[in-house]
């Protein structure tokens, strides 16, 4: 199926859709209406005749057949008035008294209210008579019919149904054409979100999906795709950036690389100058393994792949081993860290990850805030959760640079002089993206303050 056909069997469905919808309702509308008033009437029709039969009946009660006779002729002359019809018939049903041209041909015995109706004239005076009717039979045989002429509400009823009929074909083609006209304003914002989608494969890739206003789902959703192309766009761009990155810190160690080969290579045979080559290749190439290492482990913290590793910690004991871990190596650097580890706290963590956050901002302390003084680590419930600080008394971040600094292979012009990739701080925000916990760098003056708050459970 082609896009033409696939569009227009869409526009079809949601005619034939609307048209059937709307069918229904007004089948059910229109026909309900219709039965109800031809309840109406029957009943009021009814409620007449059965009135007119209580009286007859009461009137004869003494009085005798002849009396009955002379009432019903009595009626039947003020029937045009009121548009009764009456008949009073021997045993035989020879006509006695009433108005009927003569008894009425399938009515035998008595009979509860029905529908009646006989032709009366003739050639073009020709005509139908409805009557709603019913009749009863004395104790010596004799019938008694008792009518009301109907014939009147019946046509209004014809022309109730046929402005019914009518009123349903003309909602059927409002509905086609209401079906038509939905079906092809929503085919074209359909198509100028396909029509977009296109352009942007095609290279256009600042193109968006008008929003409308006011908005409608379309616009939601118009906004939606909007807002994944921008992430869309963003993650381009921050893979370029990455690349870009990597390319300009990985030339620098290749570079040495090579020239430590070339140096090994054009010297005179030695071997300890052949050995002190080889460990400074060792040594780029570690550190060339390290940053391709932390660059995995930031993907597959961003994967969220992480998520299912996550089992409740002891941060005492996650905090305390990390502070263990460099404890020898902050005093060689002439520098204590001083703990204050609040008991009983647990979170819910990657053990890994977190420990190697904590782990990334001792190193980064000991680094920055050598010849400072001493390092405090800490851990504390707060109102809003549990917070992991960390703070030297080194130079500092400028408040301007403390975004920057979470990014990939950002080291600012101070510590481009130390060894490292430029990676802690980003490996440290991702682990508290994934965590749902906030990453704060903050004047320690001097130095550096560093929290990470989970929140609370």
């Amino acid at each position: 199926m082609n896009p033409t056909e696939r569009r227009r069997s869409i526009r079809v469905r949601l005619t034939l859709a609307t048209v059937g919808l709307v069918g229904f309702v007004a089948a059910l509308s229109l026909g309900g209406l219709y039965v109800a008033a031809d309840l109406l009437l029957e009943e009021r029709a009814d409620d007449i005749v059965e009135q007119e039969l209580s009286d007859l009946e009461f009137h004869i009660e003494g009085r005798g057949q002849e009396a009955l006779a002379a009432e019903i002729a009595r009626r039947s002359g003020e029937s045009s008035r009121n548009r009764i019809v009456y008949g009073f018939a021997e045993a035989r049903y020879e006509m006695i008294a009433g108005n009927l041209p003569g008894w009425p041909e399938g009515v035998v015995g008595p009979l509860p209210a029905g529908d009646l109706s006989w032709e009366e004239g003739a050639g073009t005076l020709r005509s139908v008579r409805h009557v709603r009717a019913a009749s009863i039979v004395f104790g010596d045989g004799r019938h008694l019919l008792v009518g009301h002429d109907v014939t009147e509400q019946r046509k209004i009823q014809d022309l109730l149904g046929t402005a019914a009929l009518s009123a349903f074909a003309f909602a059927l083609l409002l509905a086609i054409a209401g079906g038509l006209a939905m079906g092809r304003n929503l085919l074209k914002r359909v198509e100028g979100m396909n029509g977009t989608v296109l352009n942007i494969l095609g290279g256009g890739s600042e193109e968006r999906v008008p929003v409308g206003e006011p908005r409608d789902e379309f616009d939601d959703l118009a906004v939606h795709f909007n807002r994944l192309l921008e992430e869309n766009q963003h993650l381009i761009a921050r893979m370029r950036e990455v690349t870009d990155d990597v390319a300009h810190d990985l030339r620098t160690p290749l570079s040495r690389m090579r020239s430590h080969i070339e140096a090994a290579l054009s010297a005179p045979e030695n071997e300890a100058h052949a050995r002190e080559a080889l460990h400074r290749l060792l040594d780029e190439t570690n550190g060339v393994l390290d940053t391709f290492n932390a660059l995995l482990s930031l993907s597959q913290i961003q994967s969220g792949a992480a998520r299912q590793q996550m089992e409740p910690l002891d941060l005492d004991a996650v905090v305390g081993d990390a502070v263990d871990l460099y404890q020898p190596v902050a005093e060689e650097a002439g520098l204590s860290i001083e703990t204050a580890l609040e008991a009983g706290l647990s979170v819910a963590a990657a053990r890994h990850l977190l420990s190697q956050a904590v782990v990334n901002l001792i190193d980064n302390a000991i680094k920055y805030g050598e010849g400072g003084g001493g390092i405090a680590v800490s851990t504390r419930r707060t109102a809003g959760g549990i917070e992991i600080e960390i703070a030297d008394r080194g130079p500092g971040i400028a408040p301007e640079d403390r975004e920057r600094v979470l990014q990939r292979f950002v080291r600012l012009d101070s510590s481009r002089q130390r060894p490292g990739t430029g990676l802690g701080l980003s490996f440290v925000a991702a682990v508290a993206r994934l965590h749902g916990a906030e990453l704060r760098l903050e004047d320690n003056a001097p130095g550096l303050r560093v929290s990470l708050a989970f929140p609370r459970a």
